[in-house]
């Protein structure tokens, strides 16, 4: 599975990471969004499966929000759905 993680809004808009495995999202780490001073050092972990990737909040100070509600715990997401990271709007596309 390749995925493309793209940002819609927020220090980084118009960037685009691209990956296959696990990643974390953070201030740190393999998705690295350190200029979102909202975004927590690790807030957040995209794992593939074969139903689909799953989003898990990893204890953020400000949330990861999903269809507009804060993620508590994990969720799957389906291809193309949105999400806010901190203050950083992204959208999850994979093929």
């Amino acid at each position: 599975m390749r995925i493309q993680l793209e940002v819609l809004g927020g220090p980084l808009d118009g960037y685009i990471f691209q990956f296959n495995k696990r990643v974390q999202i953070g201030r740190e780490g393999d998705v690295a969004l350190g200029v979102d001073r909202f975004v927590s050092r690790h807030h957040a972990v995209l794992e593939p499966t074969a139903g689909g990737v799953i989003l898990e909040d990893t204890g953020s100070t400000n949330g990861t929000f999903v269809d507009g509600e804060r993620l508590h715990g994990s969720t799957t997401l389906r291809n193309g759905q949105e999400f806010i990271v901190g203050k950083t709007w992204l959208a999850i596309t994979w093929s």
